[in-house]
This record gives structure tokens, C-alpha cells and sequence, in this order.
């Protein structure tokens, strides 16, 4: 579905009598871009990875979300979300119990990462760390992915 402030854009060239343009597209492989004005809007559309918006940092992994650092416009981050990766596993029967609580092996994106849940709870009854790390090499979990909290 073509971007709608693209549309008016594009709209706007067409009323104007202007058939051609030439651009530098920043998020593409190529150094510029020409192409007919009818043309133009399945080109945007079919660009890898879209056009890069105000506030939105380049990077982010797979399952991480955008999130803002504060009240200030376009002041964002990527961030991994835990509550993805708690419904997302799937457990293998795998538990290791160390001295400070119980390391579960799961597989998520057909990827074997580990989930931490300390013993100790807060007042609040929760543990006071669950989390996901990439690897486990039994006492020491290591990368962490995210964290609850």
C-alpha cells in the first residue's frame, strides 16, 4: 500500500506538469534514482528496508521494538521486549539449577538461549531477575537479552 504523504507528494509533481525526477535515496545500495513520476510510488514502496524516519535510530535486531528514551520528540531507542520473548519460547524440559536459581534451555527463532529466574523474590513476590541470555556454560549465563523490569 503506498505511503500516503508519498501520495501528496507525488500528486503535487504530477499537477505541476513534472514527469521525471532524480533523488539520492539513503537508504537503498544505489548512489541515485530516476524514474517517471508515475512511476514513482511503487519504487518508493518497493525500496528494502523503507525510508528512514526522524527519530528512528538505524540498527535494532530482530524482535526489538522502538522505545522512547524520554518526552522529547523522535528521542527513541531499540530495545528488546520481554514479554516477546516469554511467550515466544519454547522450553526444551532442560533445567539446570545453580546457587542463586534455576536456568531453563528454550528455543525461540529456532535459537537456543537460556531463561533465568533468580530464587529470591522482592517484596512484590516476583523473582528479582528474570531474564534471557544467549548462552550458558553452567554456573555463568552470558549476553544478556532482556530483562524483566
Amino acid at each position: 500500500m503506498p505511503r500516503p504523504r508519498y501520495d501528496i507528494f507525488l500528486n503535487k509533481l504530477a499537477e505541476e506538469g513534472v514527469s521525471s525526477v532524480e533523488f539520492e535515496v539513503l537508504s537503498a545500495n544505489v548512489d541515485t534514482l530516476s524514474a517517471d513520476v508515475a512511476e514513482l510510488s511503487a519504487t518508493v514502496d518497493s525500496l528494502s528496508g523503507g525510508i528512514p524516519g526522524e527519530g528512528v535510530p538505524i540498527g535494532g535486531t530482530s524482535r526489538q521494538v522502538l522505545a522512547k528514551i524520554n518526552s522529547t520528540y523522535y528521542n527513541t531507542f531499540w530495545r528488546s521486549n520481554w514479554y516477546d520473548y516469554s511467550m515466544n519460547v519454547e522450553y526444551t524440559g532442560v533445567e539446570t539449577t545453580i546457587a542463586t536459581g534455576t536456568v531453563f534451555e528454550c528455543i525461540i527463532d529456532s535459537t537456543t538461549i537460556y531463561r533465568f529466574v533468580n530464587s529470591t523474590n522482592n517484596p512484590n513476590g516476583y523473582p528479582i531477575e528474570d531474564s534471557f541470555y544467549e548462552t550458558f556454560s553452567n554456573p555463568n549465563l552470558t549476553n544478556l537479552l532482556v530483562s524483566r523490569g
